[in-house]
């Protein structure tokens, strides 16, 4: 089992997020990761990654993949950049030009996207041959479900003088602004994903990161009294949460257990978390959650 957060003193962050210490965003996830209710809020964040989807389409099997989480992610980012500031518009050539996938993949994926109504393409007002790319409010909403998740964390944690995460999720061009902030420093400087890579190995594969969530979620239900009930790590009931095969989830569990980050035992009702991805995971939930409370504040939302 993992040592409280607090007993790690100057090692308390990940060994790989030492160079950023000194940054914002590191030196409030220390102050979190420190609090009382760190990992009370962080089983809350686990819970909602892994509720069912709002909405019949296949969205874990859409947007739970690294790639295409941050294709959507920039396609956001663009159109809101474009509607603050203005510049080039929102095609899909400039996505093809800023998102991290090849051109052919990124076509591919926004035409599945306005299949499925997530995205509305719309001609430029004053240059017709432009065509725009609108991200729906149901896109907006999925693509933040994590981040308010771990909004809502951070102010569980330590609650602001308004409500944040409300303020934020209240009105869809606010929402949407708030995102484009964390592209912005996202491509400016990856101090929040890159430096995990056992988070960044379960984001590459389909419903591998709400597939984590659900191990965390059953791990800290064990550890806090105020974490809610966590979901079953048996084959079938991941499977049909998360919309993909037993074999997938099968494949993603052996694979855990070969490398020593987690056994699930007694037909799923039990899970022994390595105290390396522990601290991992709760480093990383530390900076996301503090991420998003200094942007949100950036961007004049509560304090």
């Amino acid at each position: 089992m993992a040592s409280a957060p607090h007993d790690h003193g100057d090692d308390i962050l990940y060994p790989s997020v030492r160079a950023y210490a000194a940054t914002d965003t590191w030196t409030l996830a220390r102050q979190l990761i420190q609090m009382g209710g760190f990992r009370a809020a962080l089983a809350q964040y686990c819970e909602a990654m892994t509720r069912p989807p709002a909405v019949p389409w296949p969205v874990n099997k859409v947007f739970a993949q690294k790639l295409r989480y941050i294709v959507c992610f920039t396609l956001i980012g663009n159109y809101a950049r474009w509607r603050r500031v203005g510049g080039e518009p929102p095609t899909l050539t400039a996505l093809q030009r800023t998102a991290p996938a090849s051109a052919r993949q990124i076509a591919g994926f926004v035409n599945a996207l306005r299949h499925g109504g997530y995205v509305v393409a719309e001609r430029h007002a004053s240059d017709r041959r432009a065509i725009c790319l609108r991200p729906s409010s149901a896109l907006l909403r999925e693509i933040a479900r994590s981040p308010l998740a771990f909004l809502d964390a951070a102010e569980r944690i330590l609650p602001p003088a308004a409500q944040i995460a409300a303020d934020v999720s209240g009105d869809d061009d606010r929402l949407a602004d708030w995102i484009r902030l964390s592209v912005e420093r996202f491509q400016a400087n990856d101090i929040l994903f890159a430096p995990f890579a056992t988070i960044v190995h379960f984001t590459e594969h389909d419903c591998g990161y709400p597939l984590l969530a659900a191990v965390m979620g059953a791990h800290y239900a064990v550890l806090s009294p105020h974490a809610p009930p966590a979901l079953s790590l048996t084959y079938s009931v991941l499977a049909e949460r998360f919309q993909v095969s037993r074999q997938h989830i099968g494949n993603l569990l052996t694979e855990a257990e070969r490398r020593g980050w987690f056994t699930v035992a007694h037909r799923g009702r039990s899970v022994a978390v390595s105290d390396e991805l522990v601290r991992e995971f709760e480093t990383w939930a530390a900076g996301q959650m503090a991420h998003y409370r200094i942007i949100a504040a950036s961007a004049g939302m509560p304090k």
